[in-house]
């Protein structure tokens, strides 16, 4: 059977599949049911910088977030924050089975970073950043985003010595260029993409609603793309290359290969495991360890890279946008 182990972050992994930051990683039994199905790593769900922001205005006695009526109620459906976030962190390192990812969701630097000593204290393995800055106004100059990002990056790794990965979406001019200064300023991984909350428009009663909130089995393309385009492009801050983990769309273990063939060190799974159940984990595990044998590939090492744009793999079509001639030569 191939050999499924893989490093990432700098912790060992029985397989490179990890399950994403969502709810499934909001108690300590999901951790469990996730361990047991047989995930490589867990992401738990992320804690948002919000939440730590109230929580400091409402010890300070100030007012902040928490004065606005409507930050209040969606604030009331995350939980009781830090505390019980932390106590999660410890639950979950009780299990002990695979590592413990921490996540942070983030949009700024600020005093609440801080709070990366306490992840770091109460047990973490390493620690996501899931950053997403969406321009509002034409005012907001590219340039100026990117920056706020890269500072909330060094604002973190300052903090902590925990290994730090970075979720981004989409919507950079240029990907590479960001990619490369979030690993400057201390990012071990790039984690794509951010599966962002869509929007969607009821016309019948004038409102907005929310679009389909899972991904589907046509979405990892793009992460397949920037993958096959970024992998060993960028070096880490350790001066060894930057680590991809790719998600979204993931659906079987033949995606998931596709992935790891394209540059990704690990996969996440999400919306296949909302939509299945654990065992979802469990049947992608095994559909990979099959397939490889099937290609008498001996290790998911051997296999990482073989067809990214630096190995060679028509690198023209990697980057064509609207054509495909490329495909058809």
């Amino acid at each position: 059977m191939a050999d499924s182990s893989v490093k990432y972050l700098g912790l060992s992994l029985k397989n490179p599949v990890i399950l994403s930051s969502s709810g499934l990683g909001s108690t300590s039994e999901g951790v469990k049911k996730a361990m047991e199905a047989g995930v490589g790593a867990v992401v738990l769900k992320s804690l948002f910088e919000e939440q730590l922001a109230a929580e400091a205005a409402a010890i300070a006695g100030t007012p902040g977030l928490d004065a606005h009526p409507e930050m209040d109620a969606f604030l009331s459906q995350l939980g009781d924050g830090a505390g019980e976030y932390l106590e999660l962190i410890r639950k979950a390192k009780s299990l002990a089975r695979v590592p413990v990812i921490a996540s942070l969701n983030c949009a700024d630097e600020g005093r609440w970073t801080d709070f990366a000593e306490q992840i770091q204290a109460a047990g973490a393995d390493a620690l996501e950043l899931n950053i997403g800055v969406i321009p509002l106004t034409i005012s907001e100059k590219s340039a100026d985003i990117e920056a706020r990002i890269v500072r909330t990056v060094k604002a973190v790794a300052d903090k902590t010595s925990l290994p730090l990965a970075v979720k981004l979406g989409t919507g950079f001019t240029n990907l590479p260029g960001i990619v490369s200064r979030i690993a400057a300023a201390g990012a071990r991984s790039v984690v794509l993409f951010n599966r962002f909350y869509r929007l969607d428009l009821d016309l019948a009663a004038m409102s907005v609603k929310a679009g389909p909130a899972r991904s589907s089995r046509d979405e990892y393309h793009e992460a397949l793309r920037w993958t096959a385009l970024l992998y060993g492009a960028i070096p880490g801050p350790d001066s060894s290359p930057l680590e991809i983990a790719a998600g979204t769309g993931i659906h079987d273990g033949e995606t998931a290969l596709k992935l790891i063939a394209a540059g990704a060190q690990v996969v996440q799974l999400c919306s296949t495991v909302y939509q299945g159940g654990y065992p979802a984990i469990t049947r992608i595990v095994k559909e990979m360890d099959e397939r490889m044998d099937a290609l008498k590939i001996a290790s998911v090492s051997e296999l990482r890279g073989k067809l990214s744009q630096r190995a060679g793999a028509k690198g023209e079509s990697f980057s064509r946008l609207q054509y495909v001639a490329a495909l058809n030569r």
